[in-house]
């Protein structure tokens, strides 16, 4: 897997690499680039992982790309931003990567429609798989088309 450039920028956050984690091929999981959030170059905020594969768990469940951040920092666009970052990289591997978010998660939602994602469809998730839950049994799922004229 290739690694990821240095500085991997958007406006107050910087992208620090911390490795890859590798996948579990029985669980249907695929390896991923784990970075963590940061502003001001040293204030963690959260993570933003991207998944290499295109697995039945990505396309429907999961995402090629995935973000939290804390509590604390939440409502600064911190996760926008972060997703700017670590597009050229993206791009470097994939055209168009799939995100997706719980329906009633809307900050999630609303980071993914400024991004300008495409919507896709909502799909129930398997009972068997392990990101289901009582309050998490549907994801919205968008295409993030990363040509070159996007963040």
């Amino acid at each position: 897997m290739p690694r990821p450039p240095a500085n991997l920028l958007f406006d107050q956050v910087k992208l620090r690499f911390l490795g890859v984690v590798p996948g579990d091929q029985v669980r249907g999981l695929v390896p991923f680039y784990h970075f963590r959030i940061l502003i001001k170059r040293t204030t963690d905020v959260g993570h933003i992982n991207f998944r290499i594969g295109d697995t039945e768990h990505v396309r429907l469940c999961a995402g090629h790309i995935g973000y939290q951040v804390e509590e604390r920092f939440r409502g600064r666009h911190y996760a926008f931003q972060a997703c700017c970052a670590i597009a050229p990289f993206v791009r470097s591997i994939y055209p168009a990567v799939i995100l997706t978010c719980d329906p009633d998660n809307v900050a999630s939602r609303k980071t993914i429609e400024r991004l300008g994602a495409r919507f896709l469809d909502e799909v129930p998730l398997a009972p068997a798989d392990q990101i289901y839950h009582p309050g998490s049994c549907v994801k919205r799922r968008y295409e993030w088309g990363l040509c070159a004229e996007q963040p």
